[in-house]
């Protein structure tokens, strides 16, 4: 006597439900192939996870050494319209290639006299109701210094058209926030630095423009930062 595997009962089955359909004038379909379970316990195997790290909200991190050329991931050119808002950067500023998507839009700030370090600039966008509060991140930012200087941070509000910006500077020993997940060096305090700041809220979530470095190099680029500040529009 042949024996029968446990394939046979379902091969029947569906030759039966072909005769069928095919005896009411209907079209014969193949079925689906079953679905096939990973080997972890039958469950479906997981996408693995974006490999890319994300970066918190609103850090410095140095910017990478490049043109100003739009990344390969098609993040929109600095100055352009980008995501809800565009601006125009300082012609002394040199742009660079954003260093990660959150990134819209990255600016070296050449060092003045007695400096020995350039400056930087960076937007963040982090998408549709995204980035947090303006408070949180502005004491935040604060509180990356300290020491001489760091007591007495200048708070100020303004209005570019219809959009309302958050400003704050603040002077003294910068200690960037580190990097999540990249397993590098903890950050180097910076004596004598500042940060020129301003928090702008976007058609759908805040826009972060926070600039860093030498406090000569930052003090001397104030009257820029309010140019940029003051070009703000919204993307038609």
């Amino acid at each position: 006597m042949r024996r029968l595997d446990a394939a046979e009962p379902v091969r029947a089955a569906t030759a039966l439900a072909m005769l069928l359909t095919l005896a009411c004038g209907g079209r014969a379909t193949e079925p689906a192939p079953p679905a096939t379970p990973s080997s972890q316990g039958g469950q479906a195997a997981a996408a693995p996870p974006d490999a890319a790290p994300l970066e918190p909200l609103p850090v410095h991190a140095q910017g990478m050494a490049g043109g100003g050329s739009a990344p390969a991931d098609g993040t929109p050119p600095a100055g352009a319209a980008s995501g809800g808002l565009r601006w125009t950067a300082p012609k002394e500023w040199i742009e660079e290639a954003p260093s990660s998507p959150m990134r819209r839009g990255q600016y070296r700030l050449p060092a003045v006299a007695g400096d020995q370090e350039d400056g930087e600039c960076v937007v963040y966008y982090f998408g549709a109701g995204q980035g947090g509060d303006v408070e949180a991140n502005l004491r935040r930012w604060v509180e990356q210094f300290s020491g001489p200087g760091s007591e007495s941070p200048r708070r100020s509000e303004t209005k570019i058209g219809a959009l309302t910006a958050s400003r704050v500077e603040v002077e003294g020993t910068y200690t960037p926030s580190p990097m999540m997940m990249t397993g590098g060096p903890a950050p180097q305090p910076r004596p004598g630095s500042a940060l020129l700041g301003a928090i702008v809220a976007g058609p759908d979530a805040n826009w972060f423009f926070k600039c860093t470095g030498p406090a000569k190099t930052l003090k001397s680029n104030r009257g820029r930062f309010d140019a940029l500040l003051g070009s703000i529009q919204v993307s038609p």
